[in-house]
């Protein structure tokens, strides 16, 4: 089980390879720019790969999203971040 922290905009090259590197029991963590996915029509592929998904509460905040978070999506603040990094002893990192 790994955990993937996304700074991605919804439609990045990257997108793909992250998506292709996700199994069940991992888990997602939006944040940055990557906050934009938690109310993207494109989180229907991260959804189906079978990892939880996450996105850092300040950083969809900042993005204005905070009303129209998918409900697919956990927001987590800090604590629940370093929660995730203590659950998962894999990280990766897609920026």
């Amino acid at each position: 089980m790994a955990l993937h922290t996304v700074n991605l905009l919804p439609g990045a090259r990257a997108t793909e390879a992250a998506l292709a590197q996700l199994r069940d029991g991992d888990a997602v963590l939006f944040h940055g720019d990557g906050a934009w996915h938690a109310a993207a029509p494109g989180l229907d592929a991260w959804a189906r790969s079978g990892a939880t998904l996450h996105v850092l509460a300040a950083d969809l905040a900042a993005c204005g999203l905070a009303e129209r978070c998918d409900p697919r999506v956990a927001v987590v603040d800090s604590a629940g971040f370093v929660a995730l990094t203590e659950q998962h002893a894999a990280q990766r990192a897609w920026f």
